[in-house]
């Protein structure tokens, strides 16, 4: 007898679009985090001859904070499609292990029991876990690193 199939909703969680979305993300998050912490605001730009006076630095940090901000808000408006898609995979598939463990008979439990293949039961009662660890990893972190470096580089503009 064949069950449902955690692997349904264990697949890459995010689009391509989201992808590069939460790429661009943590890579202006990185930036804006060198800006913040190791002081890194350019005082002149040579391939455009612009030399930038304090008010201007402080301008340049309020627009990496703009530009972290943008990706922020775009991988947010894709990663949330992604996340209801990825949950309703999910719930579609627990929904497919209550129906299929209503349907066992006991002789489909006595082959289960008796079978020499090793228990996969671990994998239905981990794969959520998982899932969940993955959600966290893909949608969350990325939030929480651009609000962060947000928060730095506004701190460092408005709260020297």
């Amino acid at each position: 007898m064949s069950g449902p199939n955690p692997v349904d909703f264990l697949t890459d969680p995010l689009s391509q679009i989201t992808r590069l979305e939460r790429r661009n993300l943590l890579i202006a998050s990185t930036t804006g985090f060198l800006v913040a912490t190791a002081d890194l605001v350019p005082t002149e730009i040579s391939a455009l001859g612009i030399s930038l006076s304090a008010p201007a630095q402080e301008m340049f940090v309020v627009l990496v904070s703009l530009t972290i901000a943008y990706f922020l808000c775009a991988f947010l408006i894709y990663g949330t499609s992604d996340f209801f898609i990825w949950r309703k995979k999910y719930q579609d598939y627990l929904e497919a292990v209550q129906e299929y463990m209503e349907g066992w008979t006991e002789e489909d439990q006595h082959n289960y029991d008796m079978s020499q293949v090793p228990r996969v039961s671990w994998l239905y009662q981990k794969a959520g876990l998982v899932a969940y660890v993955r959600a966290f990893f893909e949608y969350l972190l990325p939030v929480l690193v651009g609000l962060f470096t947000v928060g730095l580089l506004l701190s460092r503009v408005y709260c020297p």
